[in-house]
């Protein structure tokens, strides 16, 4: 599967239609913590690396991960363009490799679902820390019927993922659903 997952989503990013954004998604640039010395995030499933390259342009280290090794190329790229430093870009199936053994002040996930990942998740988050996650819903199959459920999330589901957290925003609108929270300092 992962073999077919990867070359799925290289072939993906060979397309010319994805192009570099300099803006970060709207709820990383509503919700980033402050940048402070030595504050660290975790990207999965980066793509072509935009948030994560735009956390690095504010002073963010960020480890930023991807299956496709043709995003992470053009991701690398693009750093060394815009003479950045502070992003490391992992190519990882999270079927077989597990996520760092260290804590973040951010973690934030995009259009990406794997729920066997939400412990591992809640634990990379330091206390006080910060998920911003977004992903599709169940809604998204009157779009797209035939497509697997299995990679959407139920209405109301993602907040269950983060019990006891401060939610700063949590919604499921249209196809999307979003949880943006706070760990708490003592769990």
């Amino acid at each position: 599967m992962a073999q077919s997952d990867r070359a799925r989503w290289d072939q993906r990013y060979t397309s010319p239609n994805d192009r570099f954004r300099k803006r970060p998604h709207t709820l990383l640039a509503r919700y980033v913590p402050p940048y402070r010395p030595g504050i660290r995030a975790l990207e999965l499933a980066c793509g072509l690396g935009h948030d994560a390259l735009w956390l690095a342009a504010q002073g963010y280290r960020v480890d930023a991960f991807d299956i496709s090794l043709t995003a992470l190329r053009q991701a690398r790229a693009e750093m060394q363009r815009r003479n950045l430093s502070g992003v490391n870009f992992v190519a990882a199936d999270f079927d077989h490799f597990p996520l760092p053994d260290c804590t973040y002040d951010l973690v934030y996930v995009f259009r990406f679902l794997d729920r066997s990942l939400f412990p591992a998740i809640r634990a990379r988050v330091r206390p006080g820390g910060m998920v911003i996650y977004e992903t599709l819903n169940v809604r998204r199959l009157e779009l797209s019927p035939g497509t697997s459920p299995d990679h959407m999330l139920r209405l109301g589901e993602l907040p269950g993922y983060f019990p006891g957290w401060t939610v700063l925003d949590a919604a499921d609108e249209g196809y999307l659903s979003r949880f943006i929270g706070i760990k708490p300092v003592e769990e």
